[in-house]
């Protein structure tokens, strides 16, 4: 028995290998139309919660007239750390202050004329520290009463 192999050509599988290829990849395709819709209808800056609060500190502190002389500013919050586990809350609560008065070096501490408060429940100034300016409800940038 002789079978006869007959020559696929090479145009038609190249042609079912691409077919496959596209049909693979229409589930995609909305994404060309997508894209050009979010860019334009939707804001994000505004339900960024990161953004507004670097750069709303950032205005505010470049507004205080000598804020950046001392190089050191204070932070105090009220974010607790009930576990190991808890901790980076805390902790990105003071490096996003840190980004935002970048010259300046933020210490966890109250011994410098400028202090950042980051308060999730009730604000409270630091003792001998008065409201300097308000940034919203969660952050607020005291200053030192006698110097």
């Amino acid at each position: 028995m002789i079978f006869k192999l007959h020559k696929i050509p090479d145009r038609l599988i190249f042609r079912i290998v691409f077919a496959f290829i596209i049909l693979l990849n229409l589930k995609y395709v909305f994404l060309i139309f997508q894209i050009p819709y979010t860019l334009a209808f939707v804001d994000y800056i505004p339900k960024n919660e990161f953004y507004s609060d670097v750069m709303n500190l950032r205005n505010s502190a470049k507004e205080i007239k000598n804020f950046y002389d001392e190089g050191h500013t204070g932070f105090v919050s009220d974010i607790e750390q009930s576990s190991v586990f808890d901790i980076q809350e805390s902790i990105k609560s003071f490096y996003i202050s840190q980004y935002a008065v970048v010259p300046s070096i933020l210490k966890n501490d109250q011994e410098e004329m400028y202090v950042i408060g980051k308060f999730e429940k009730l604000a409270r100034s630091p003792k001998d520290y008065e409201v300097y300016k308000k940034i919203n409800e969660k952050i607020y940038i005291y200053k030192r009463i006698n110097p």
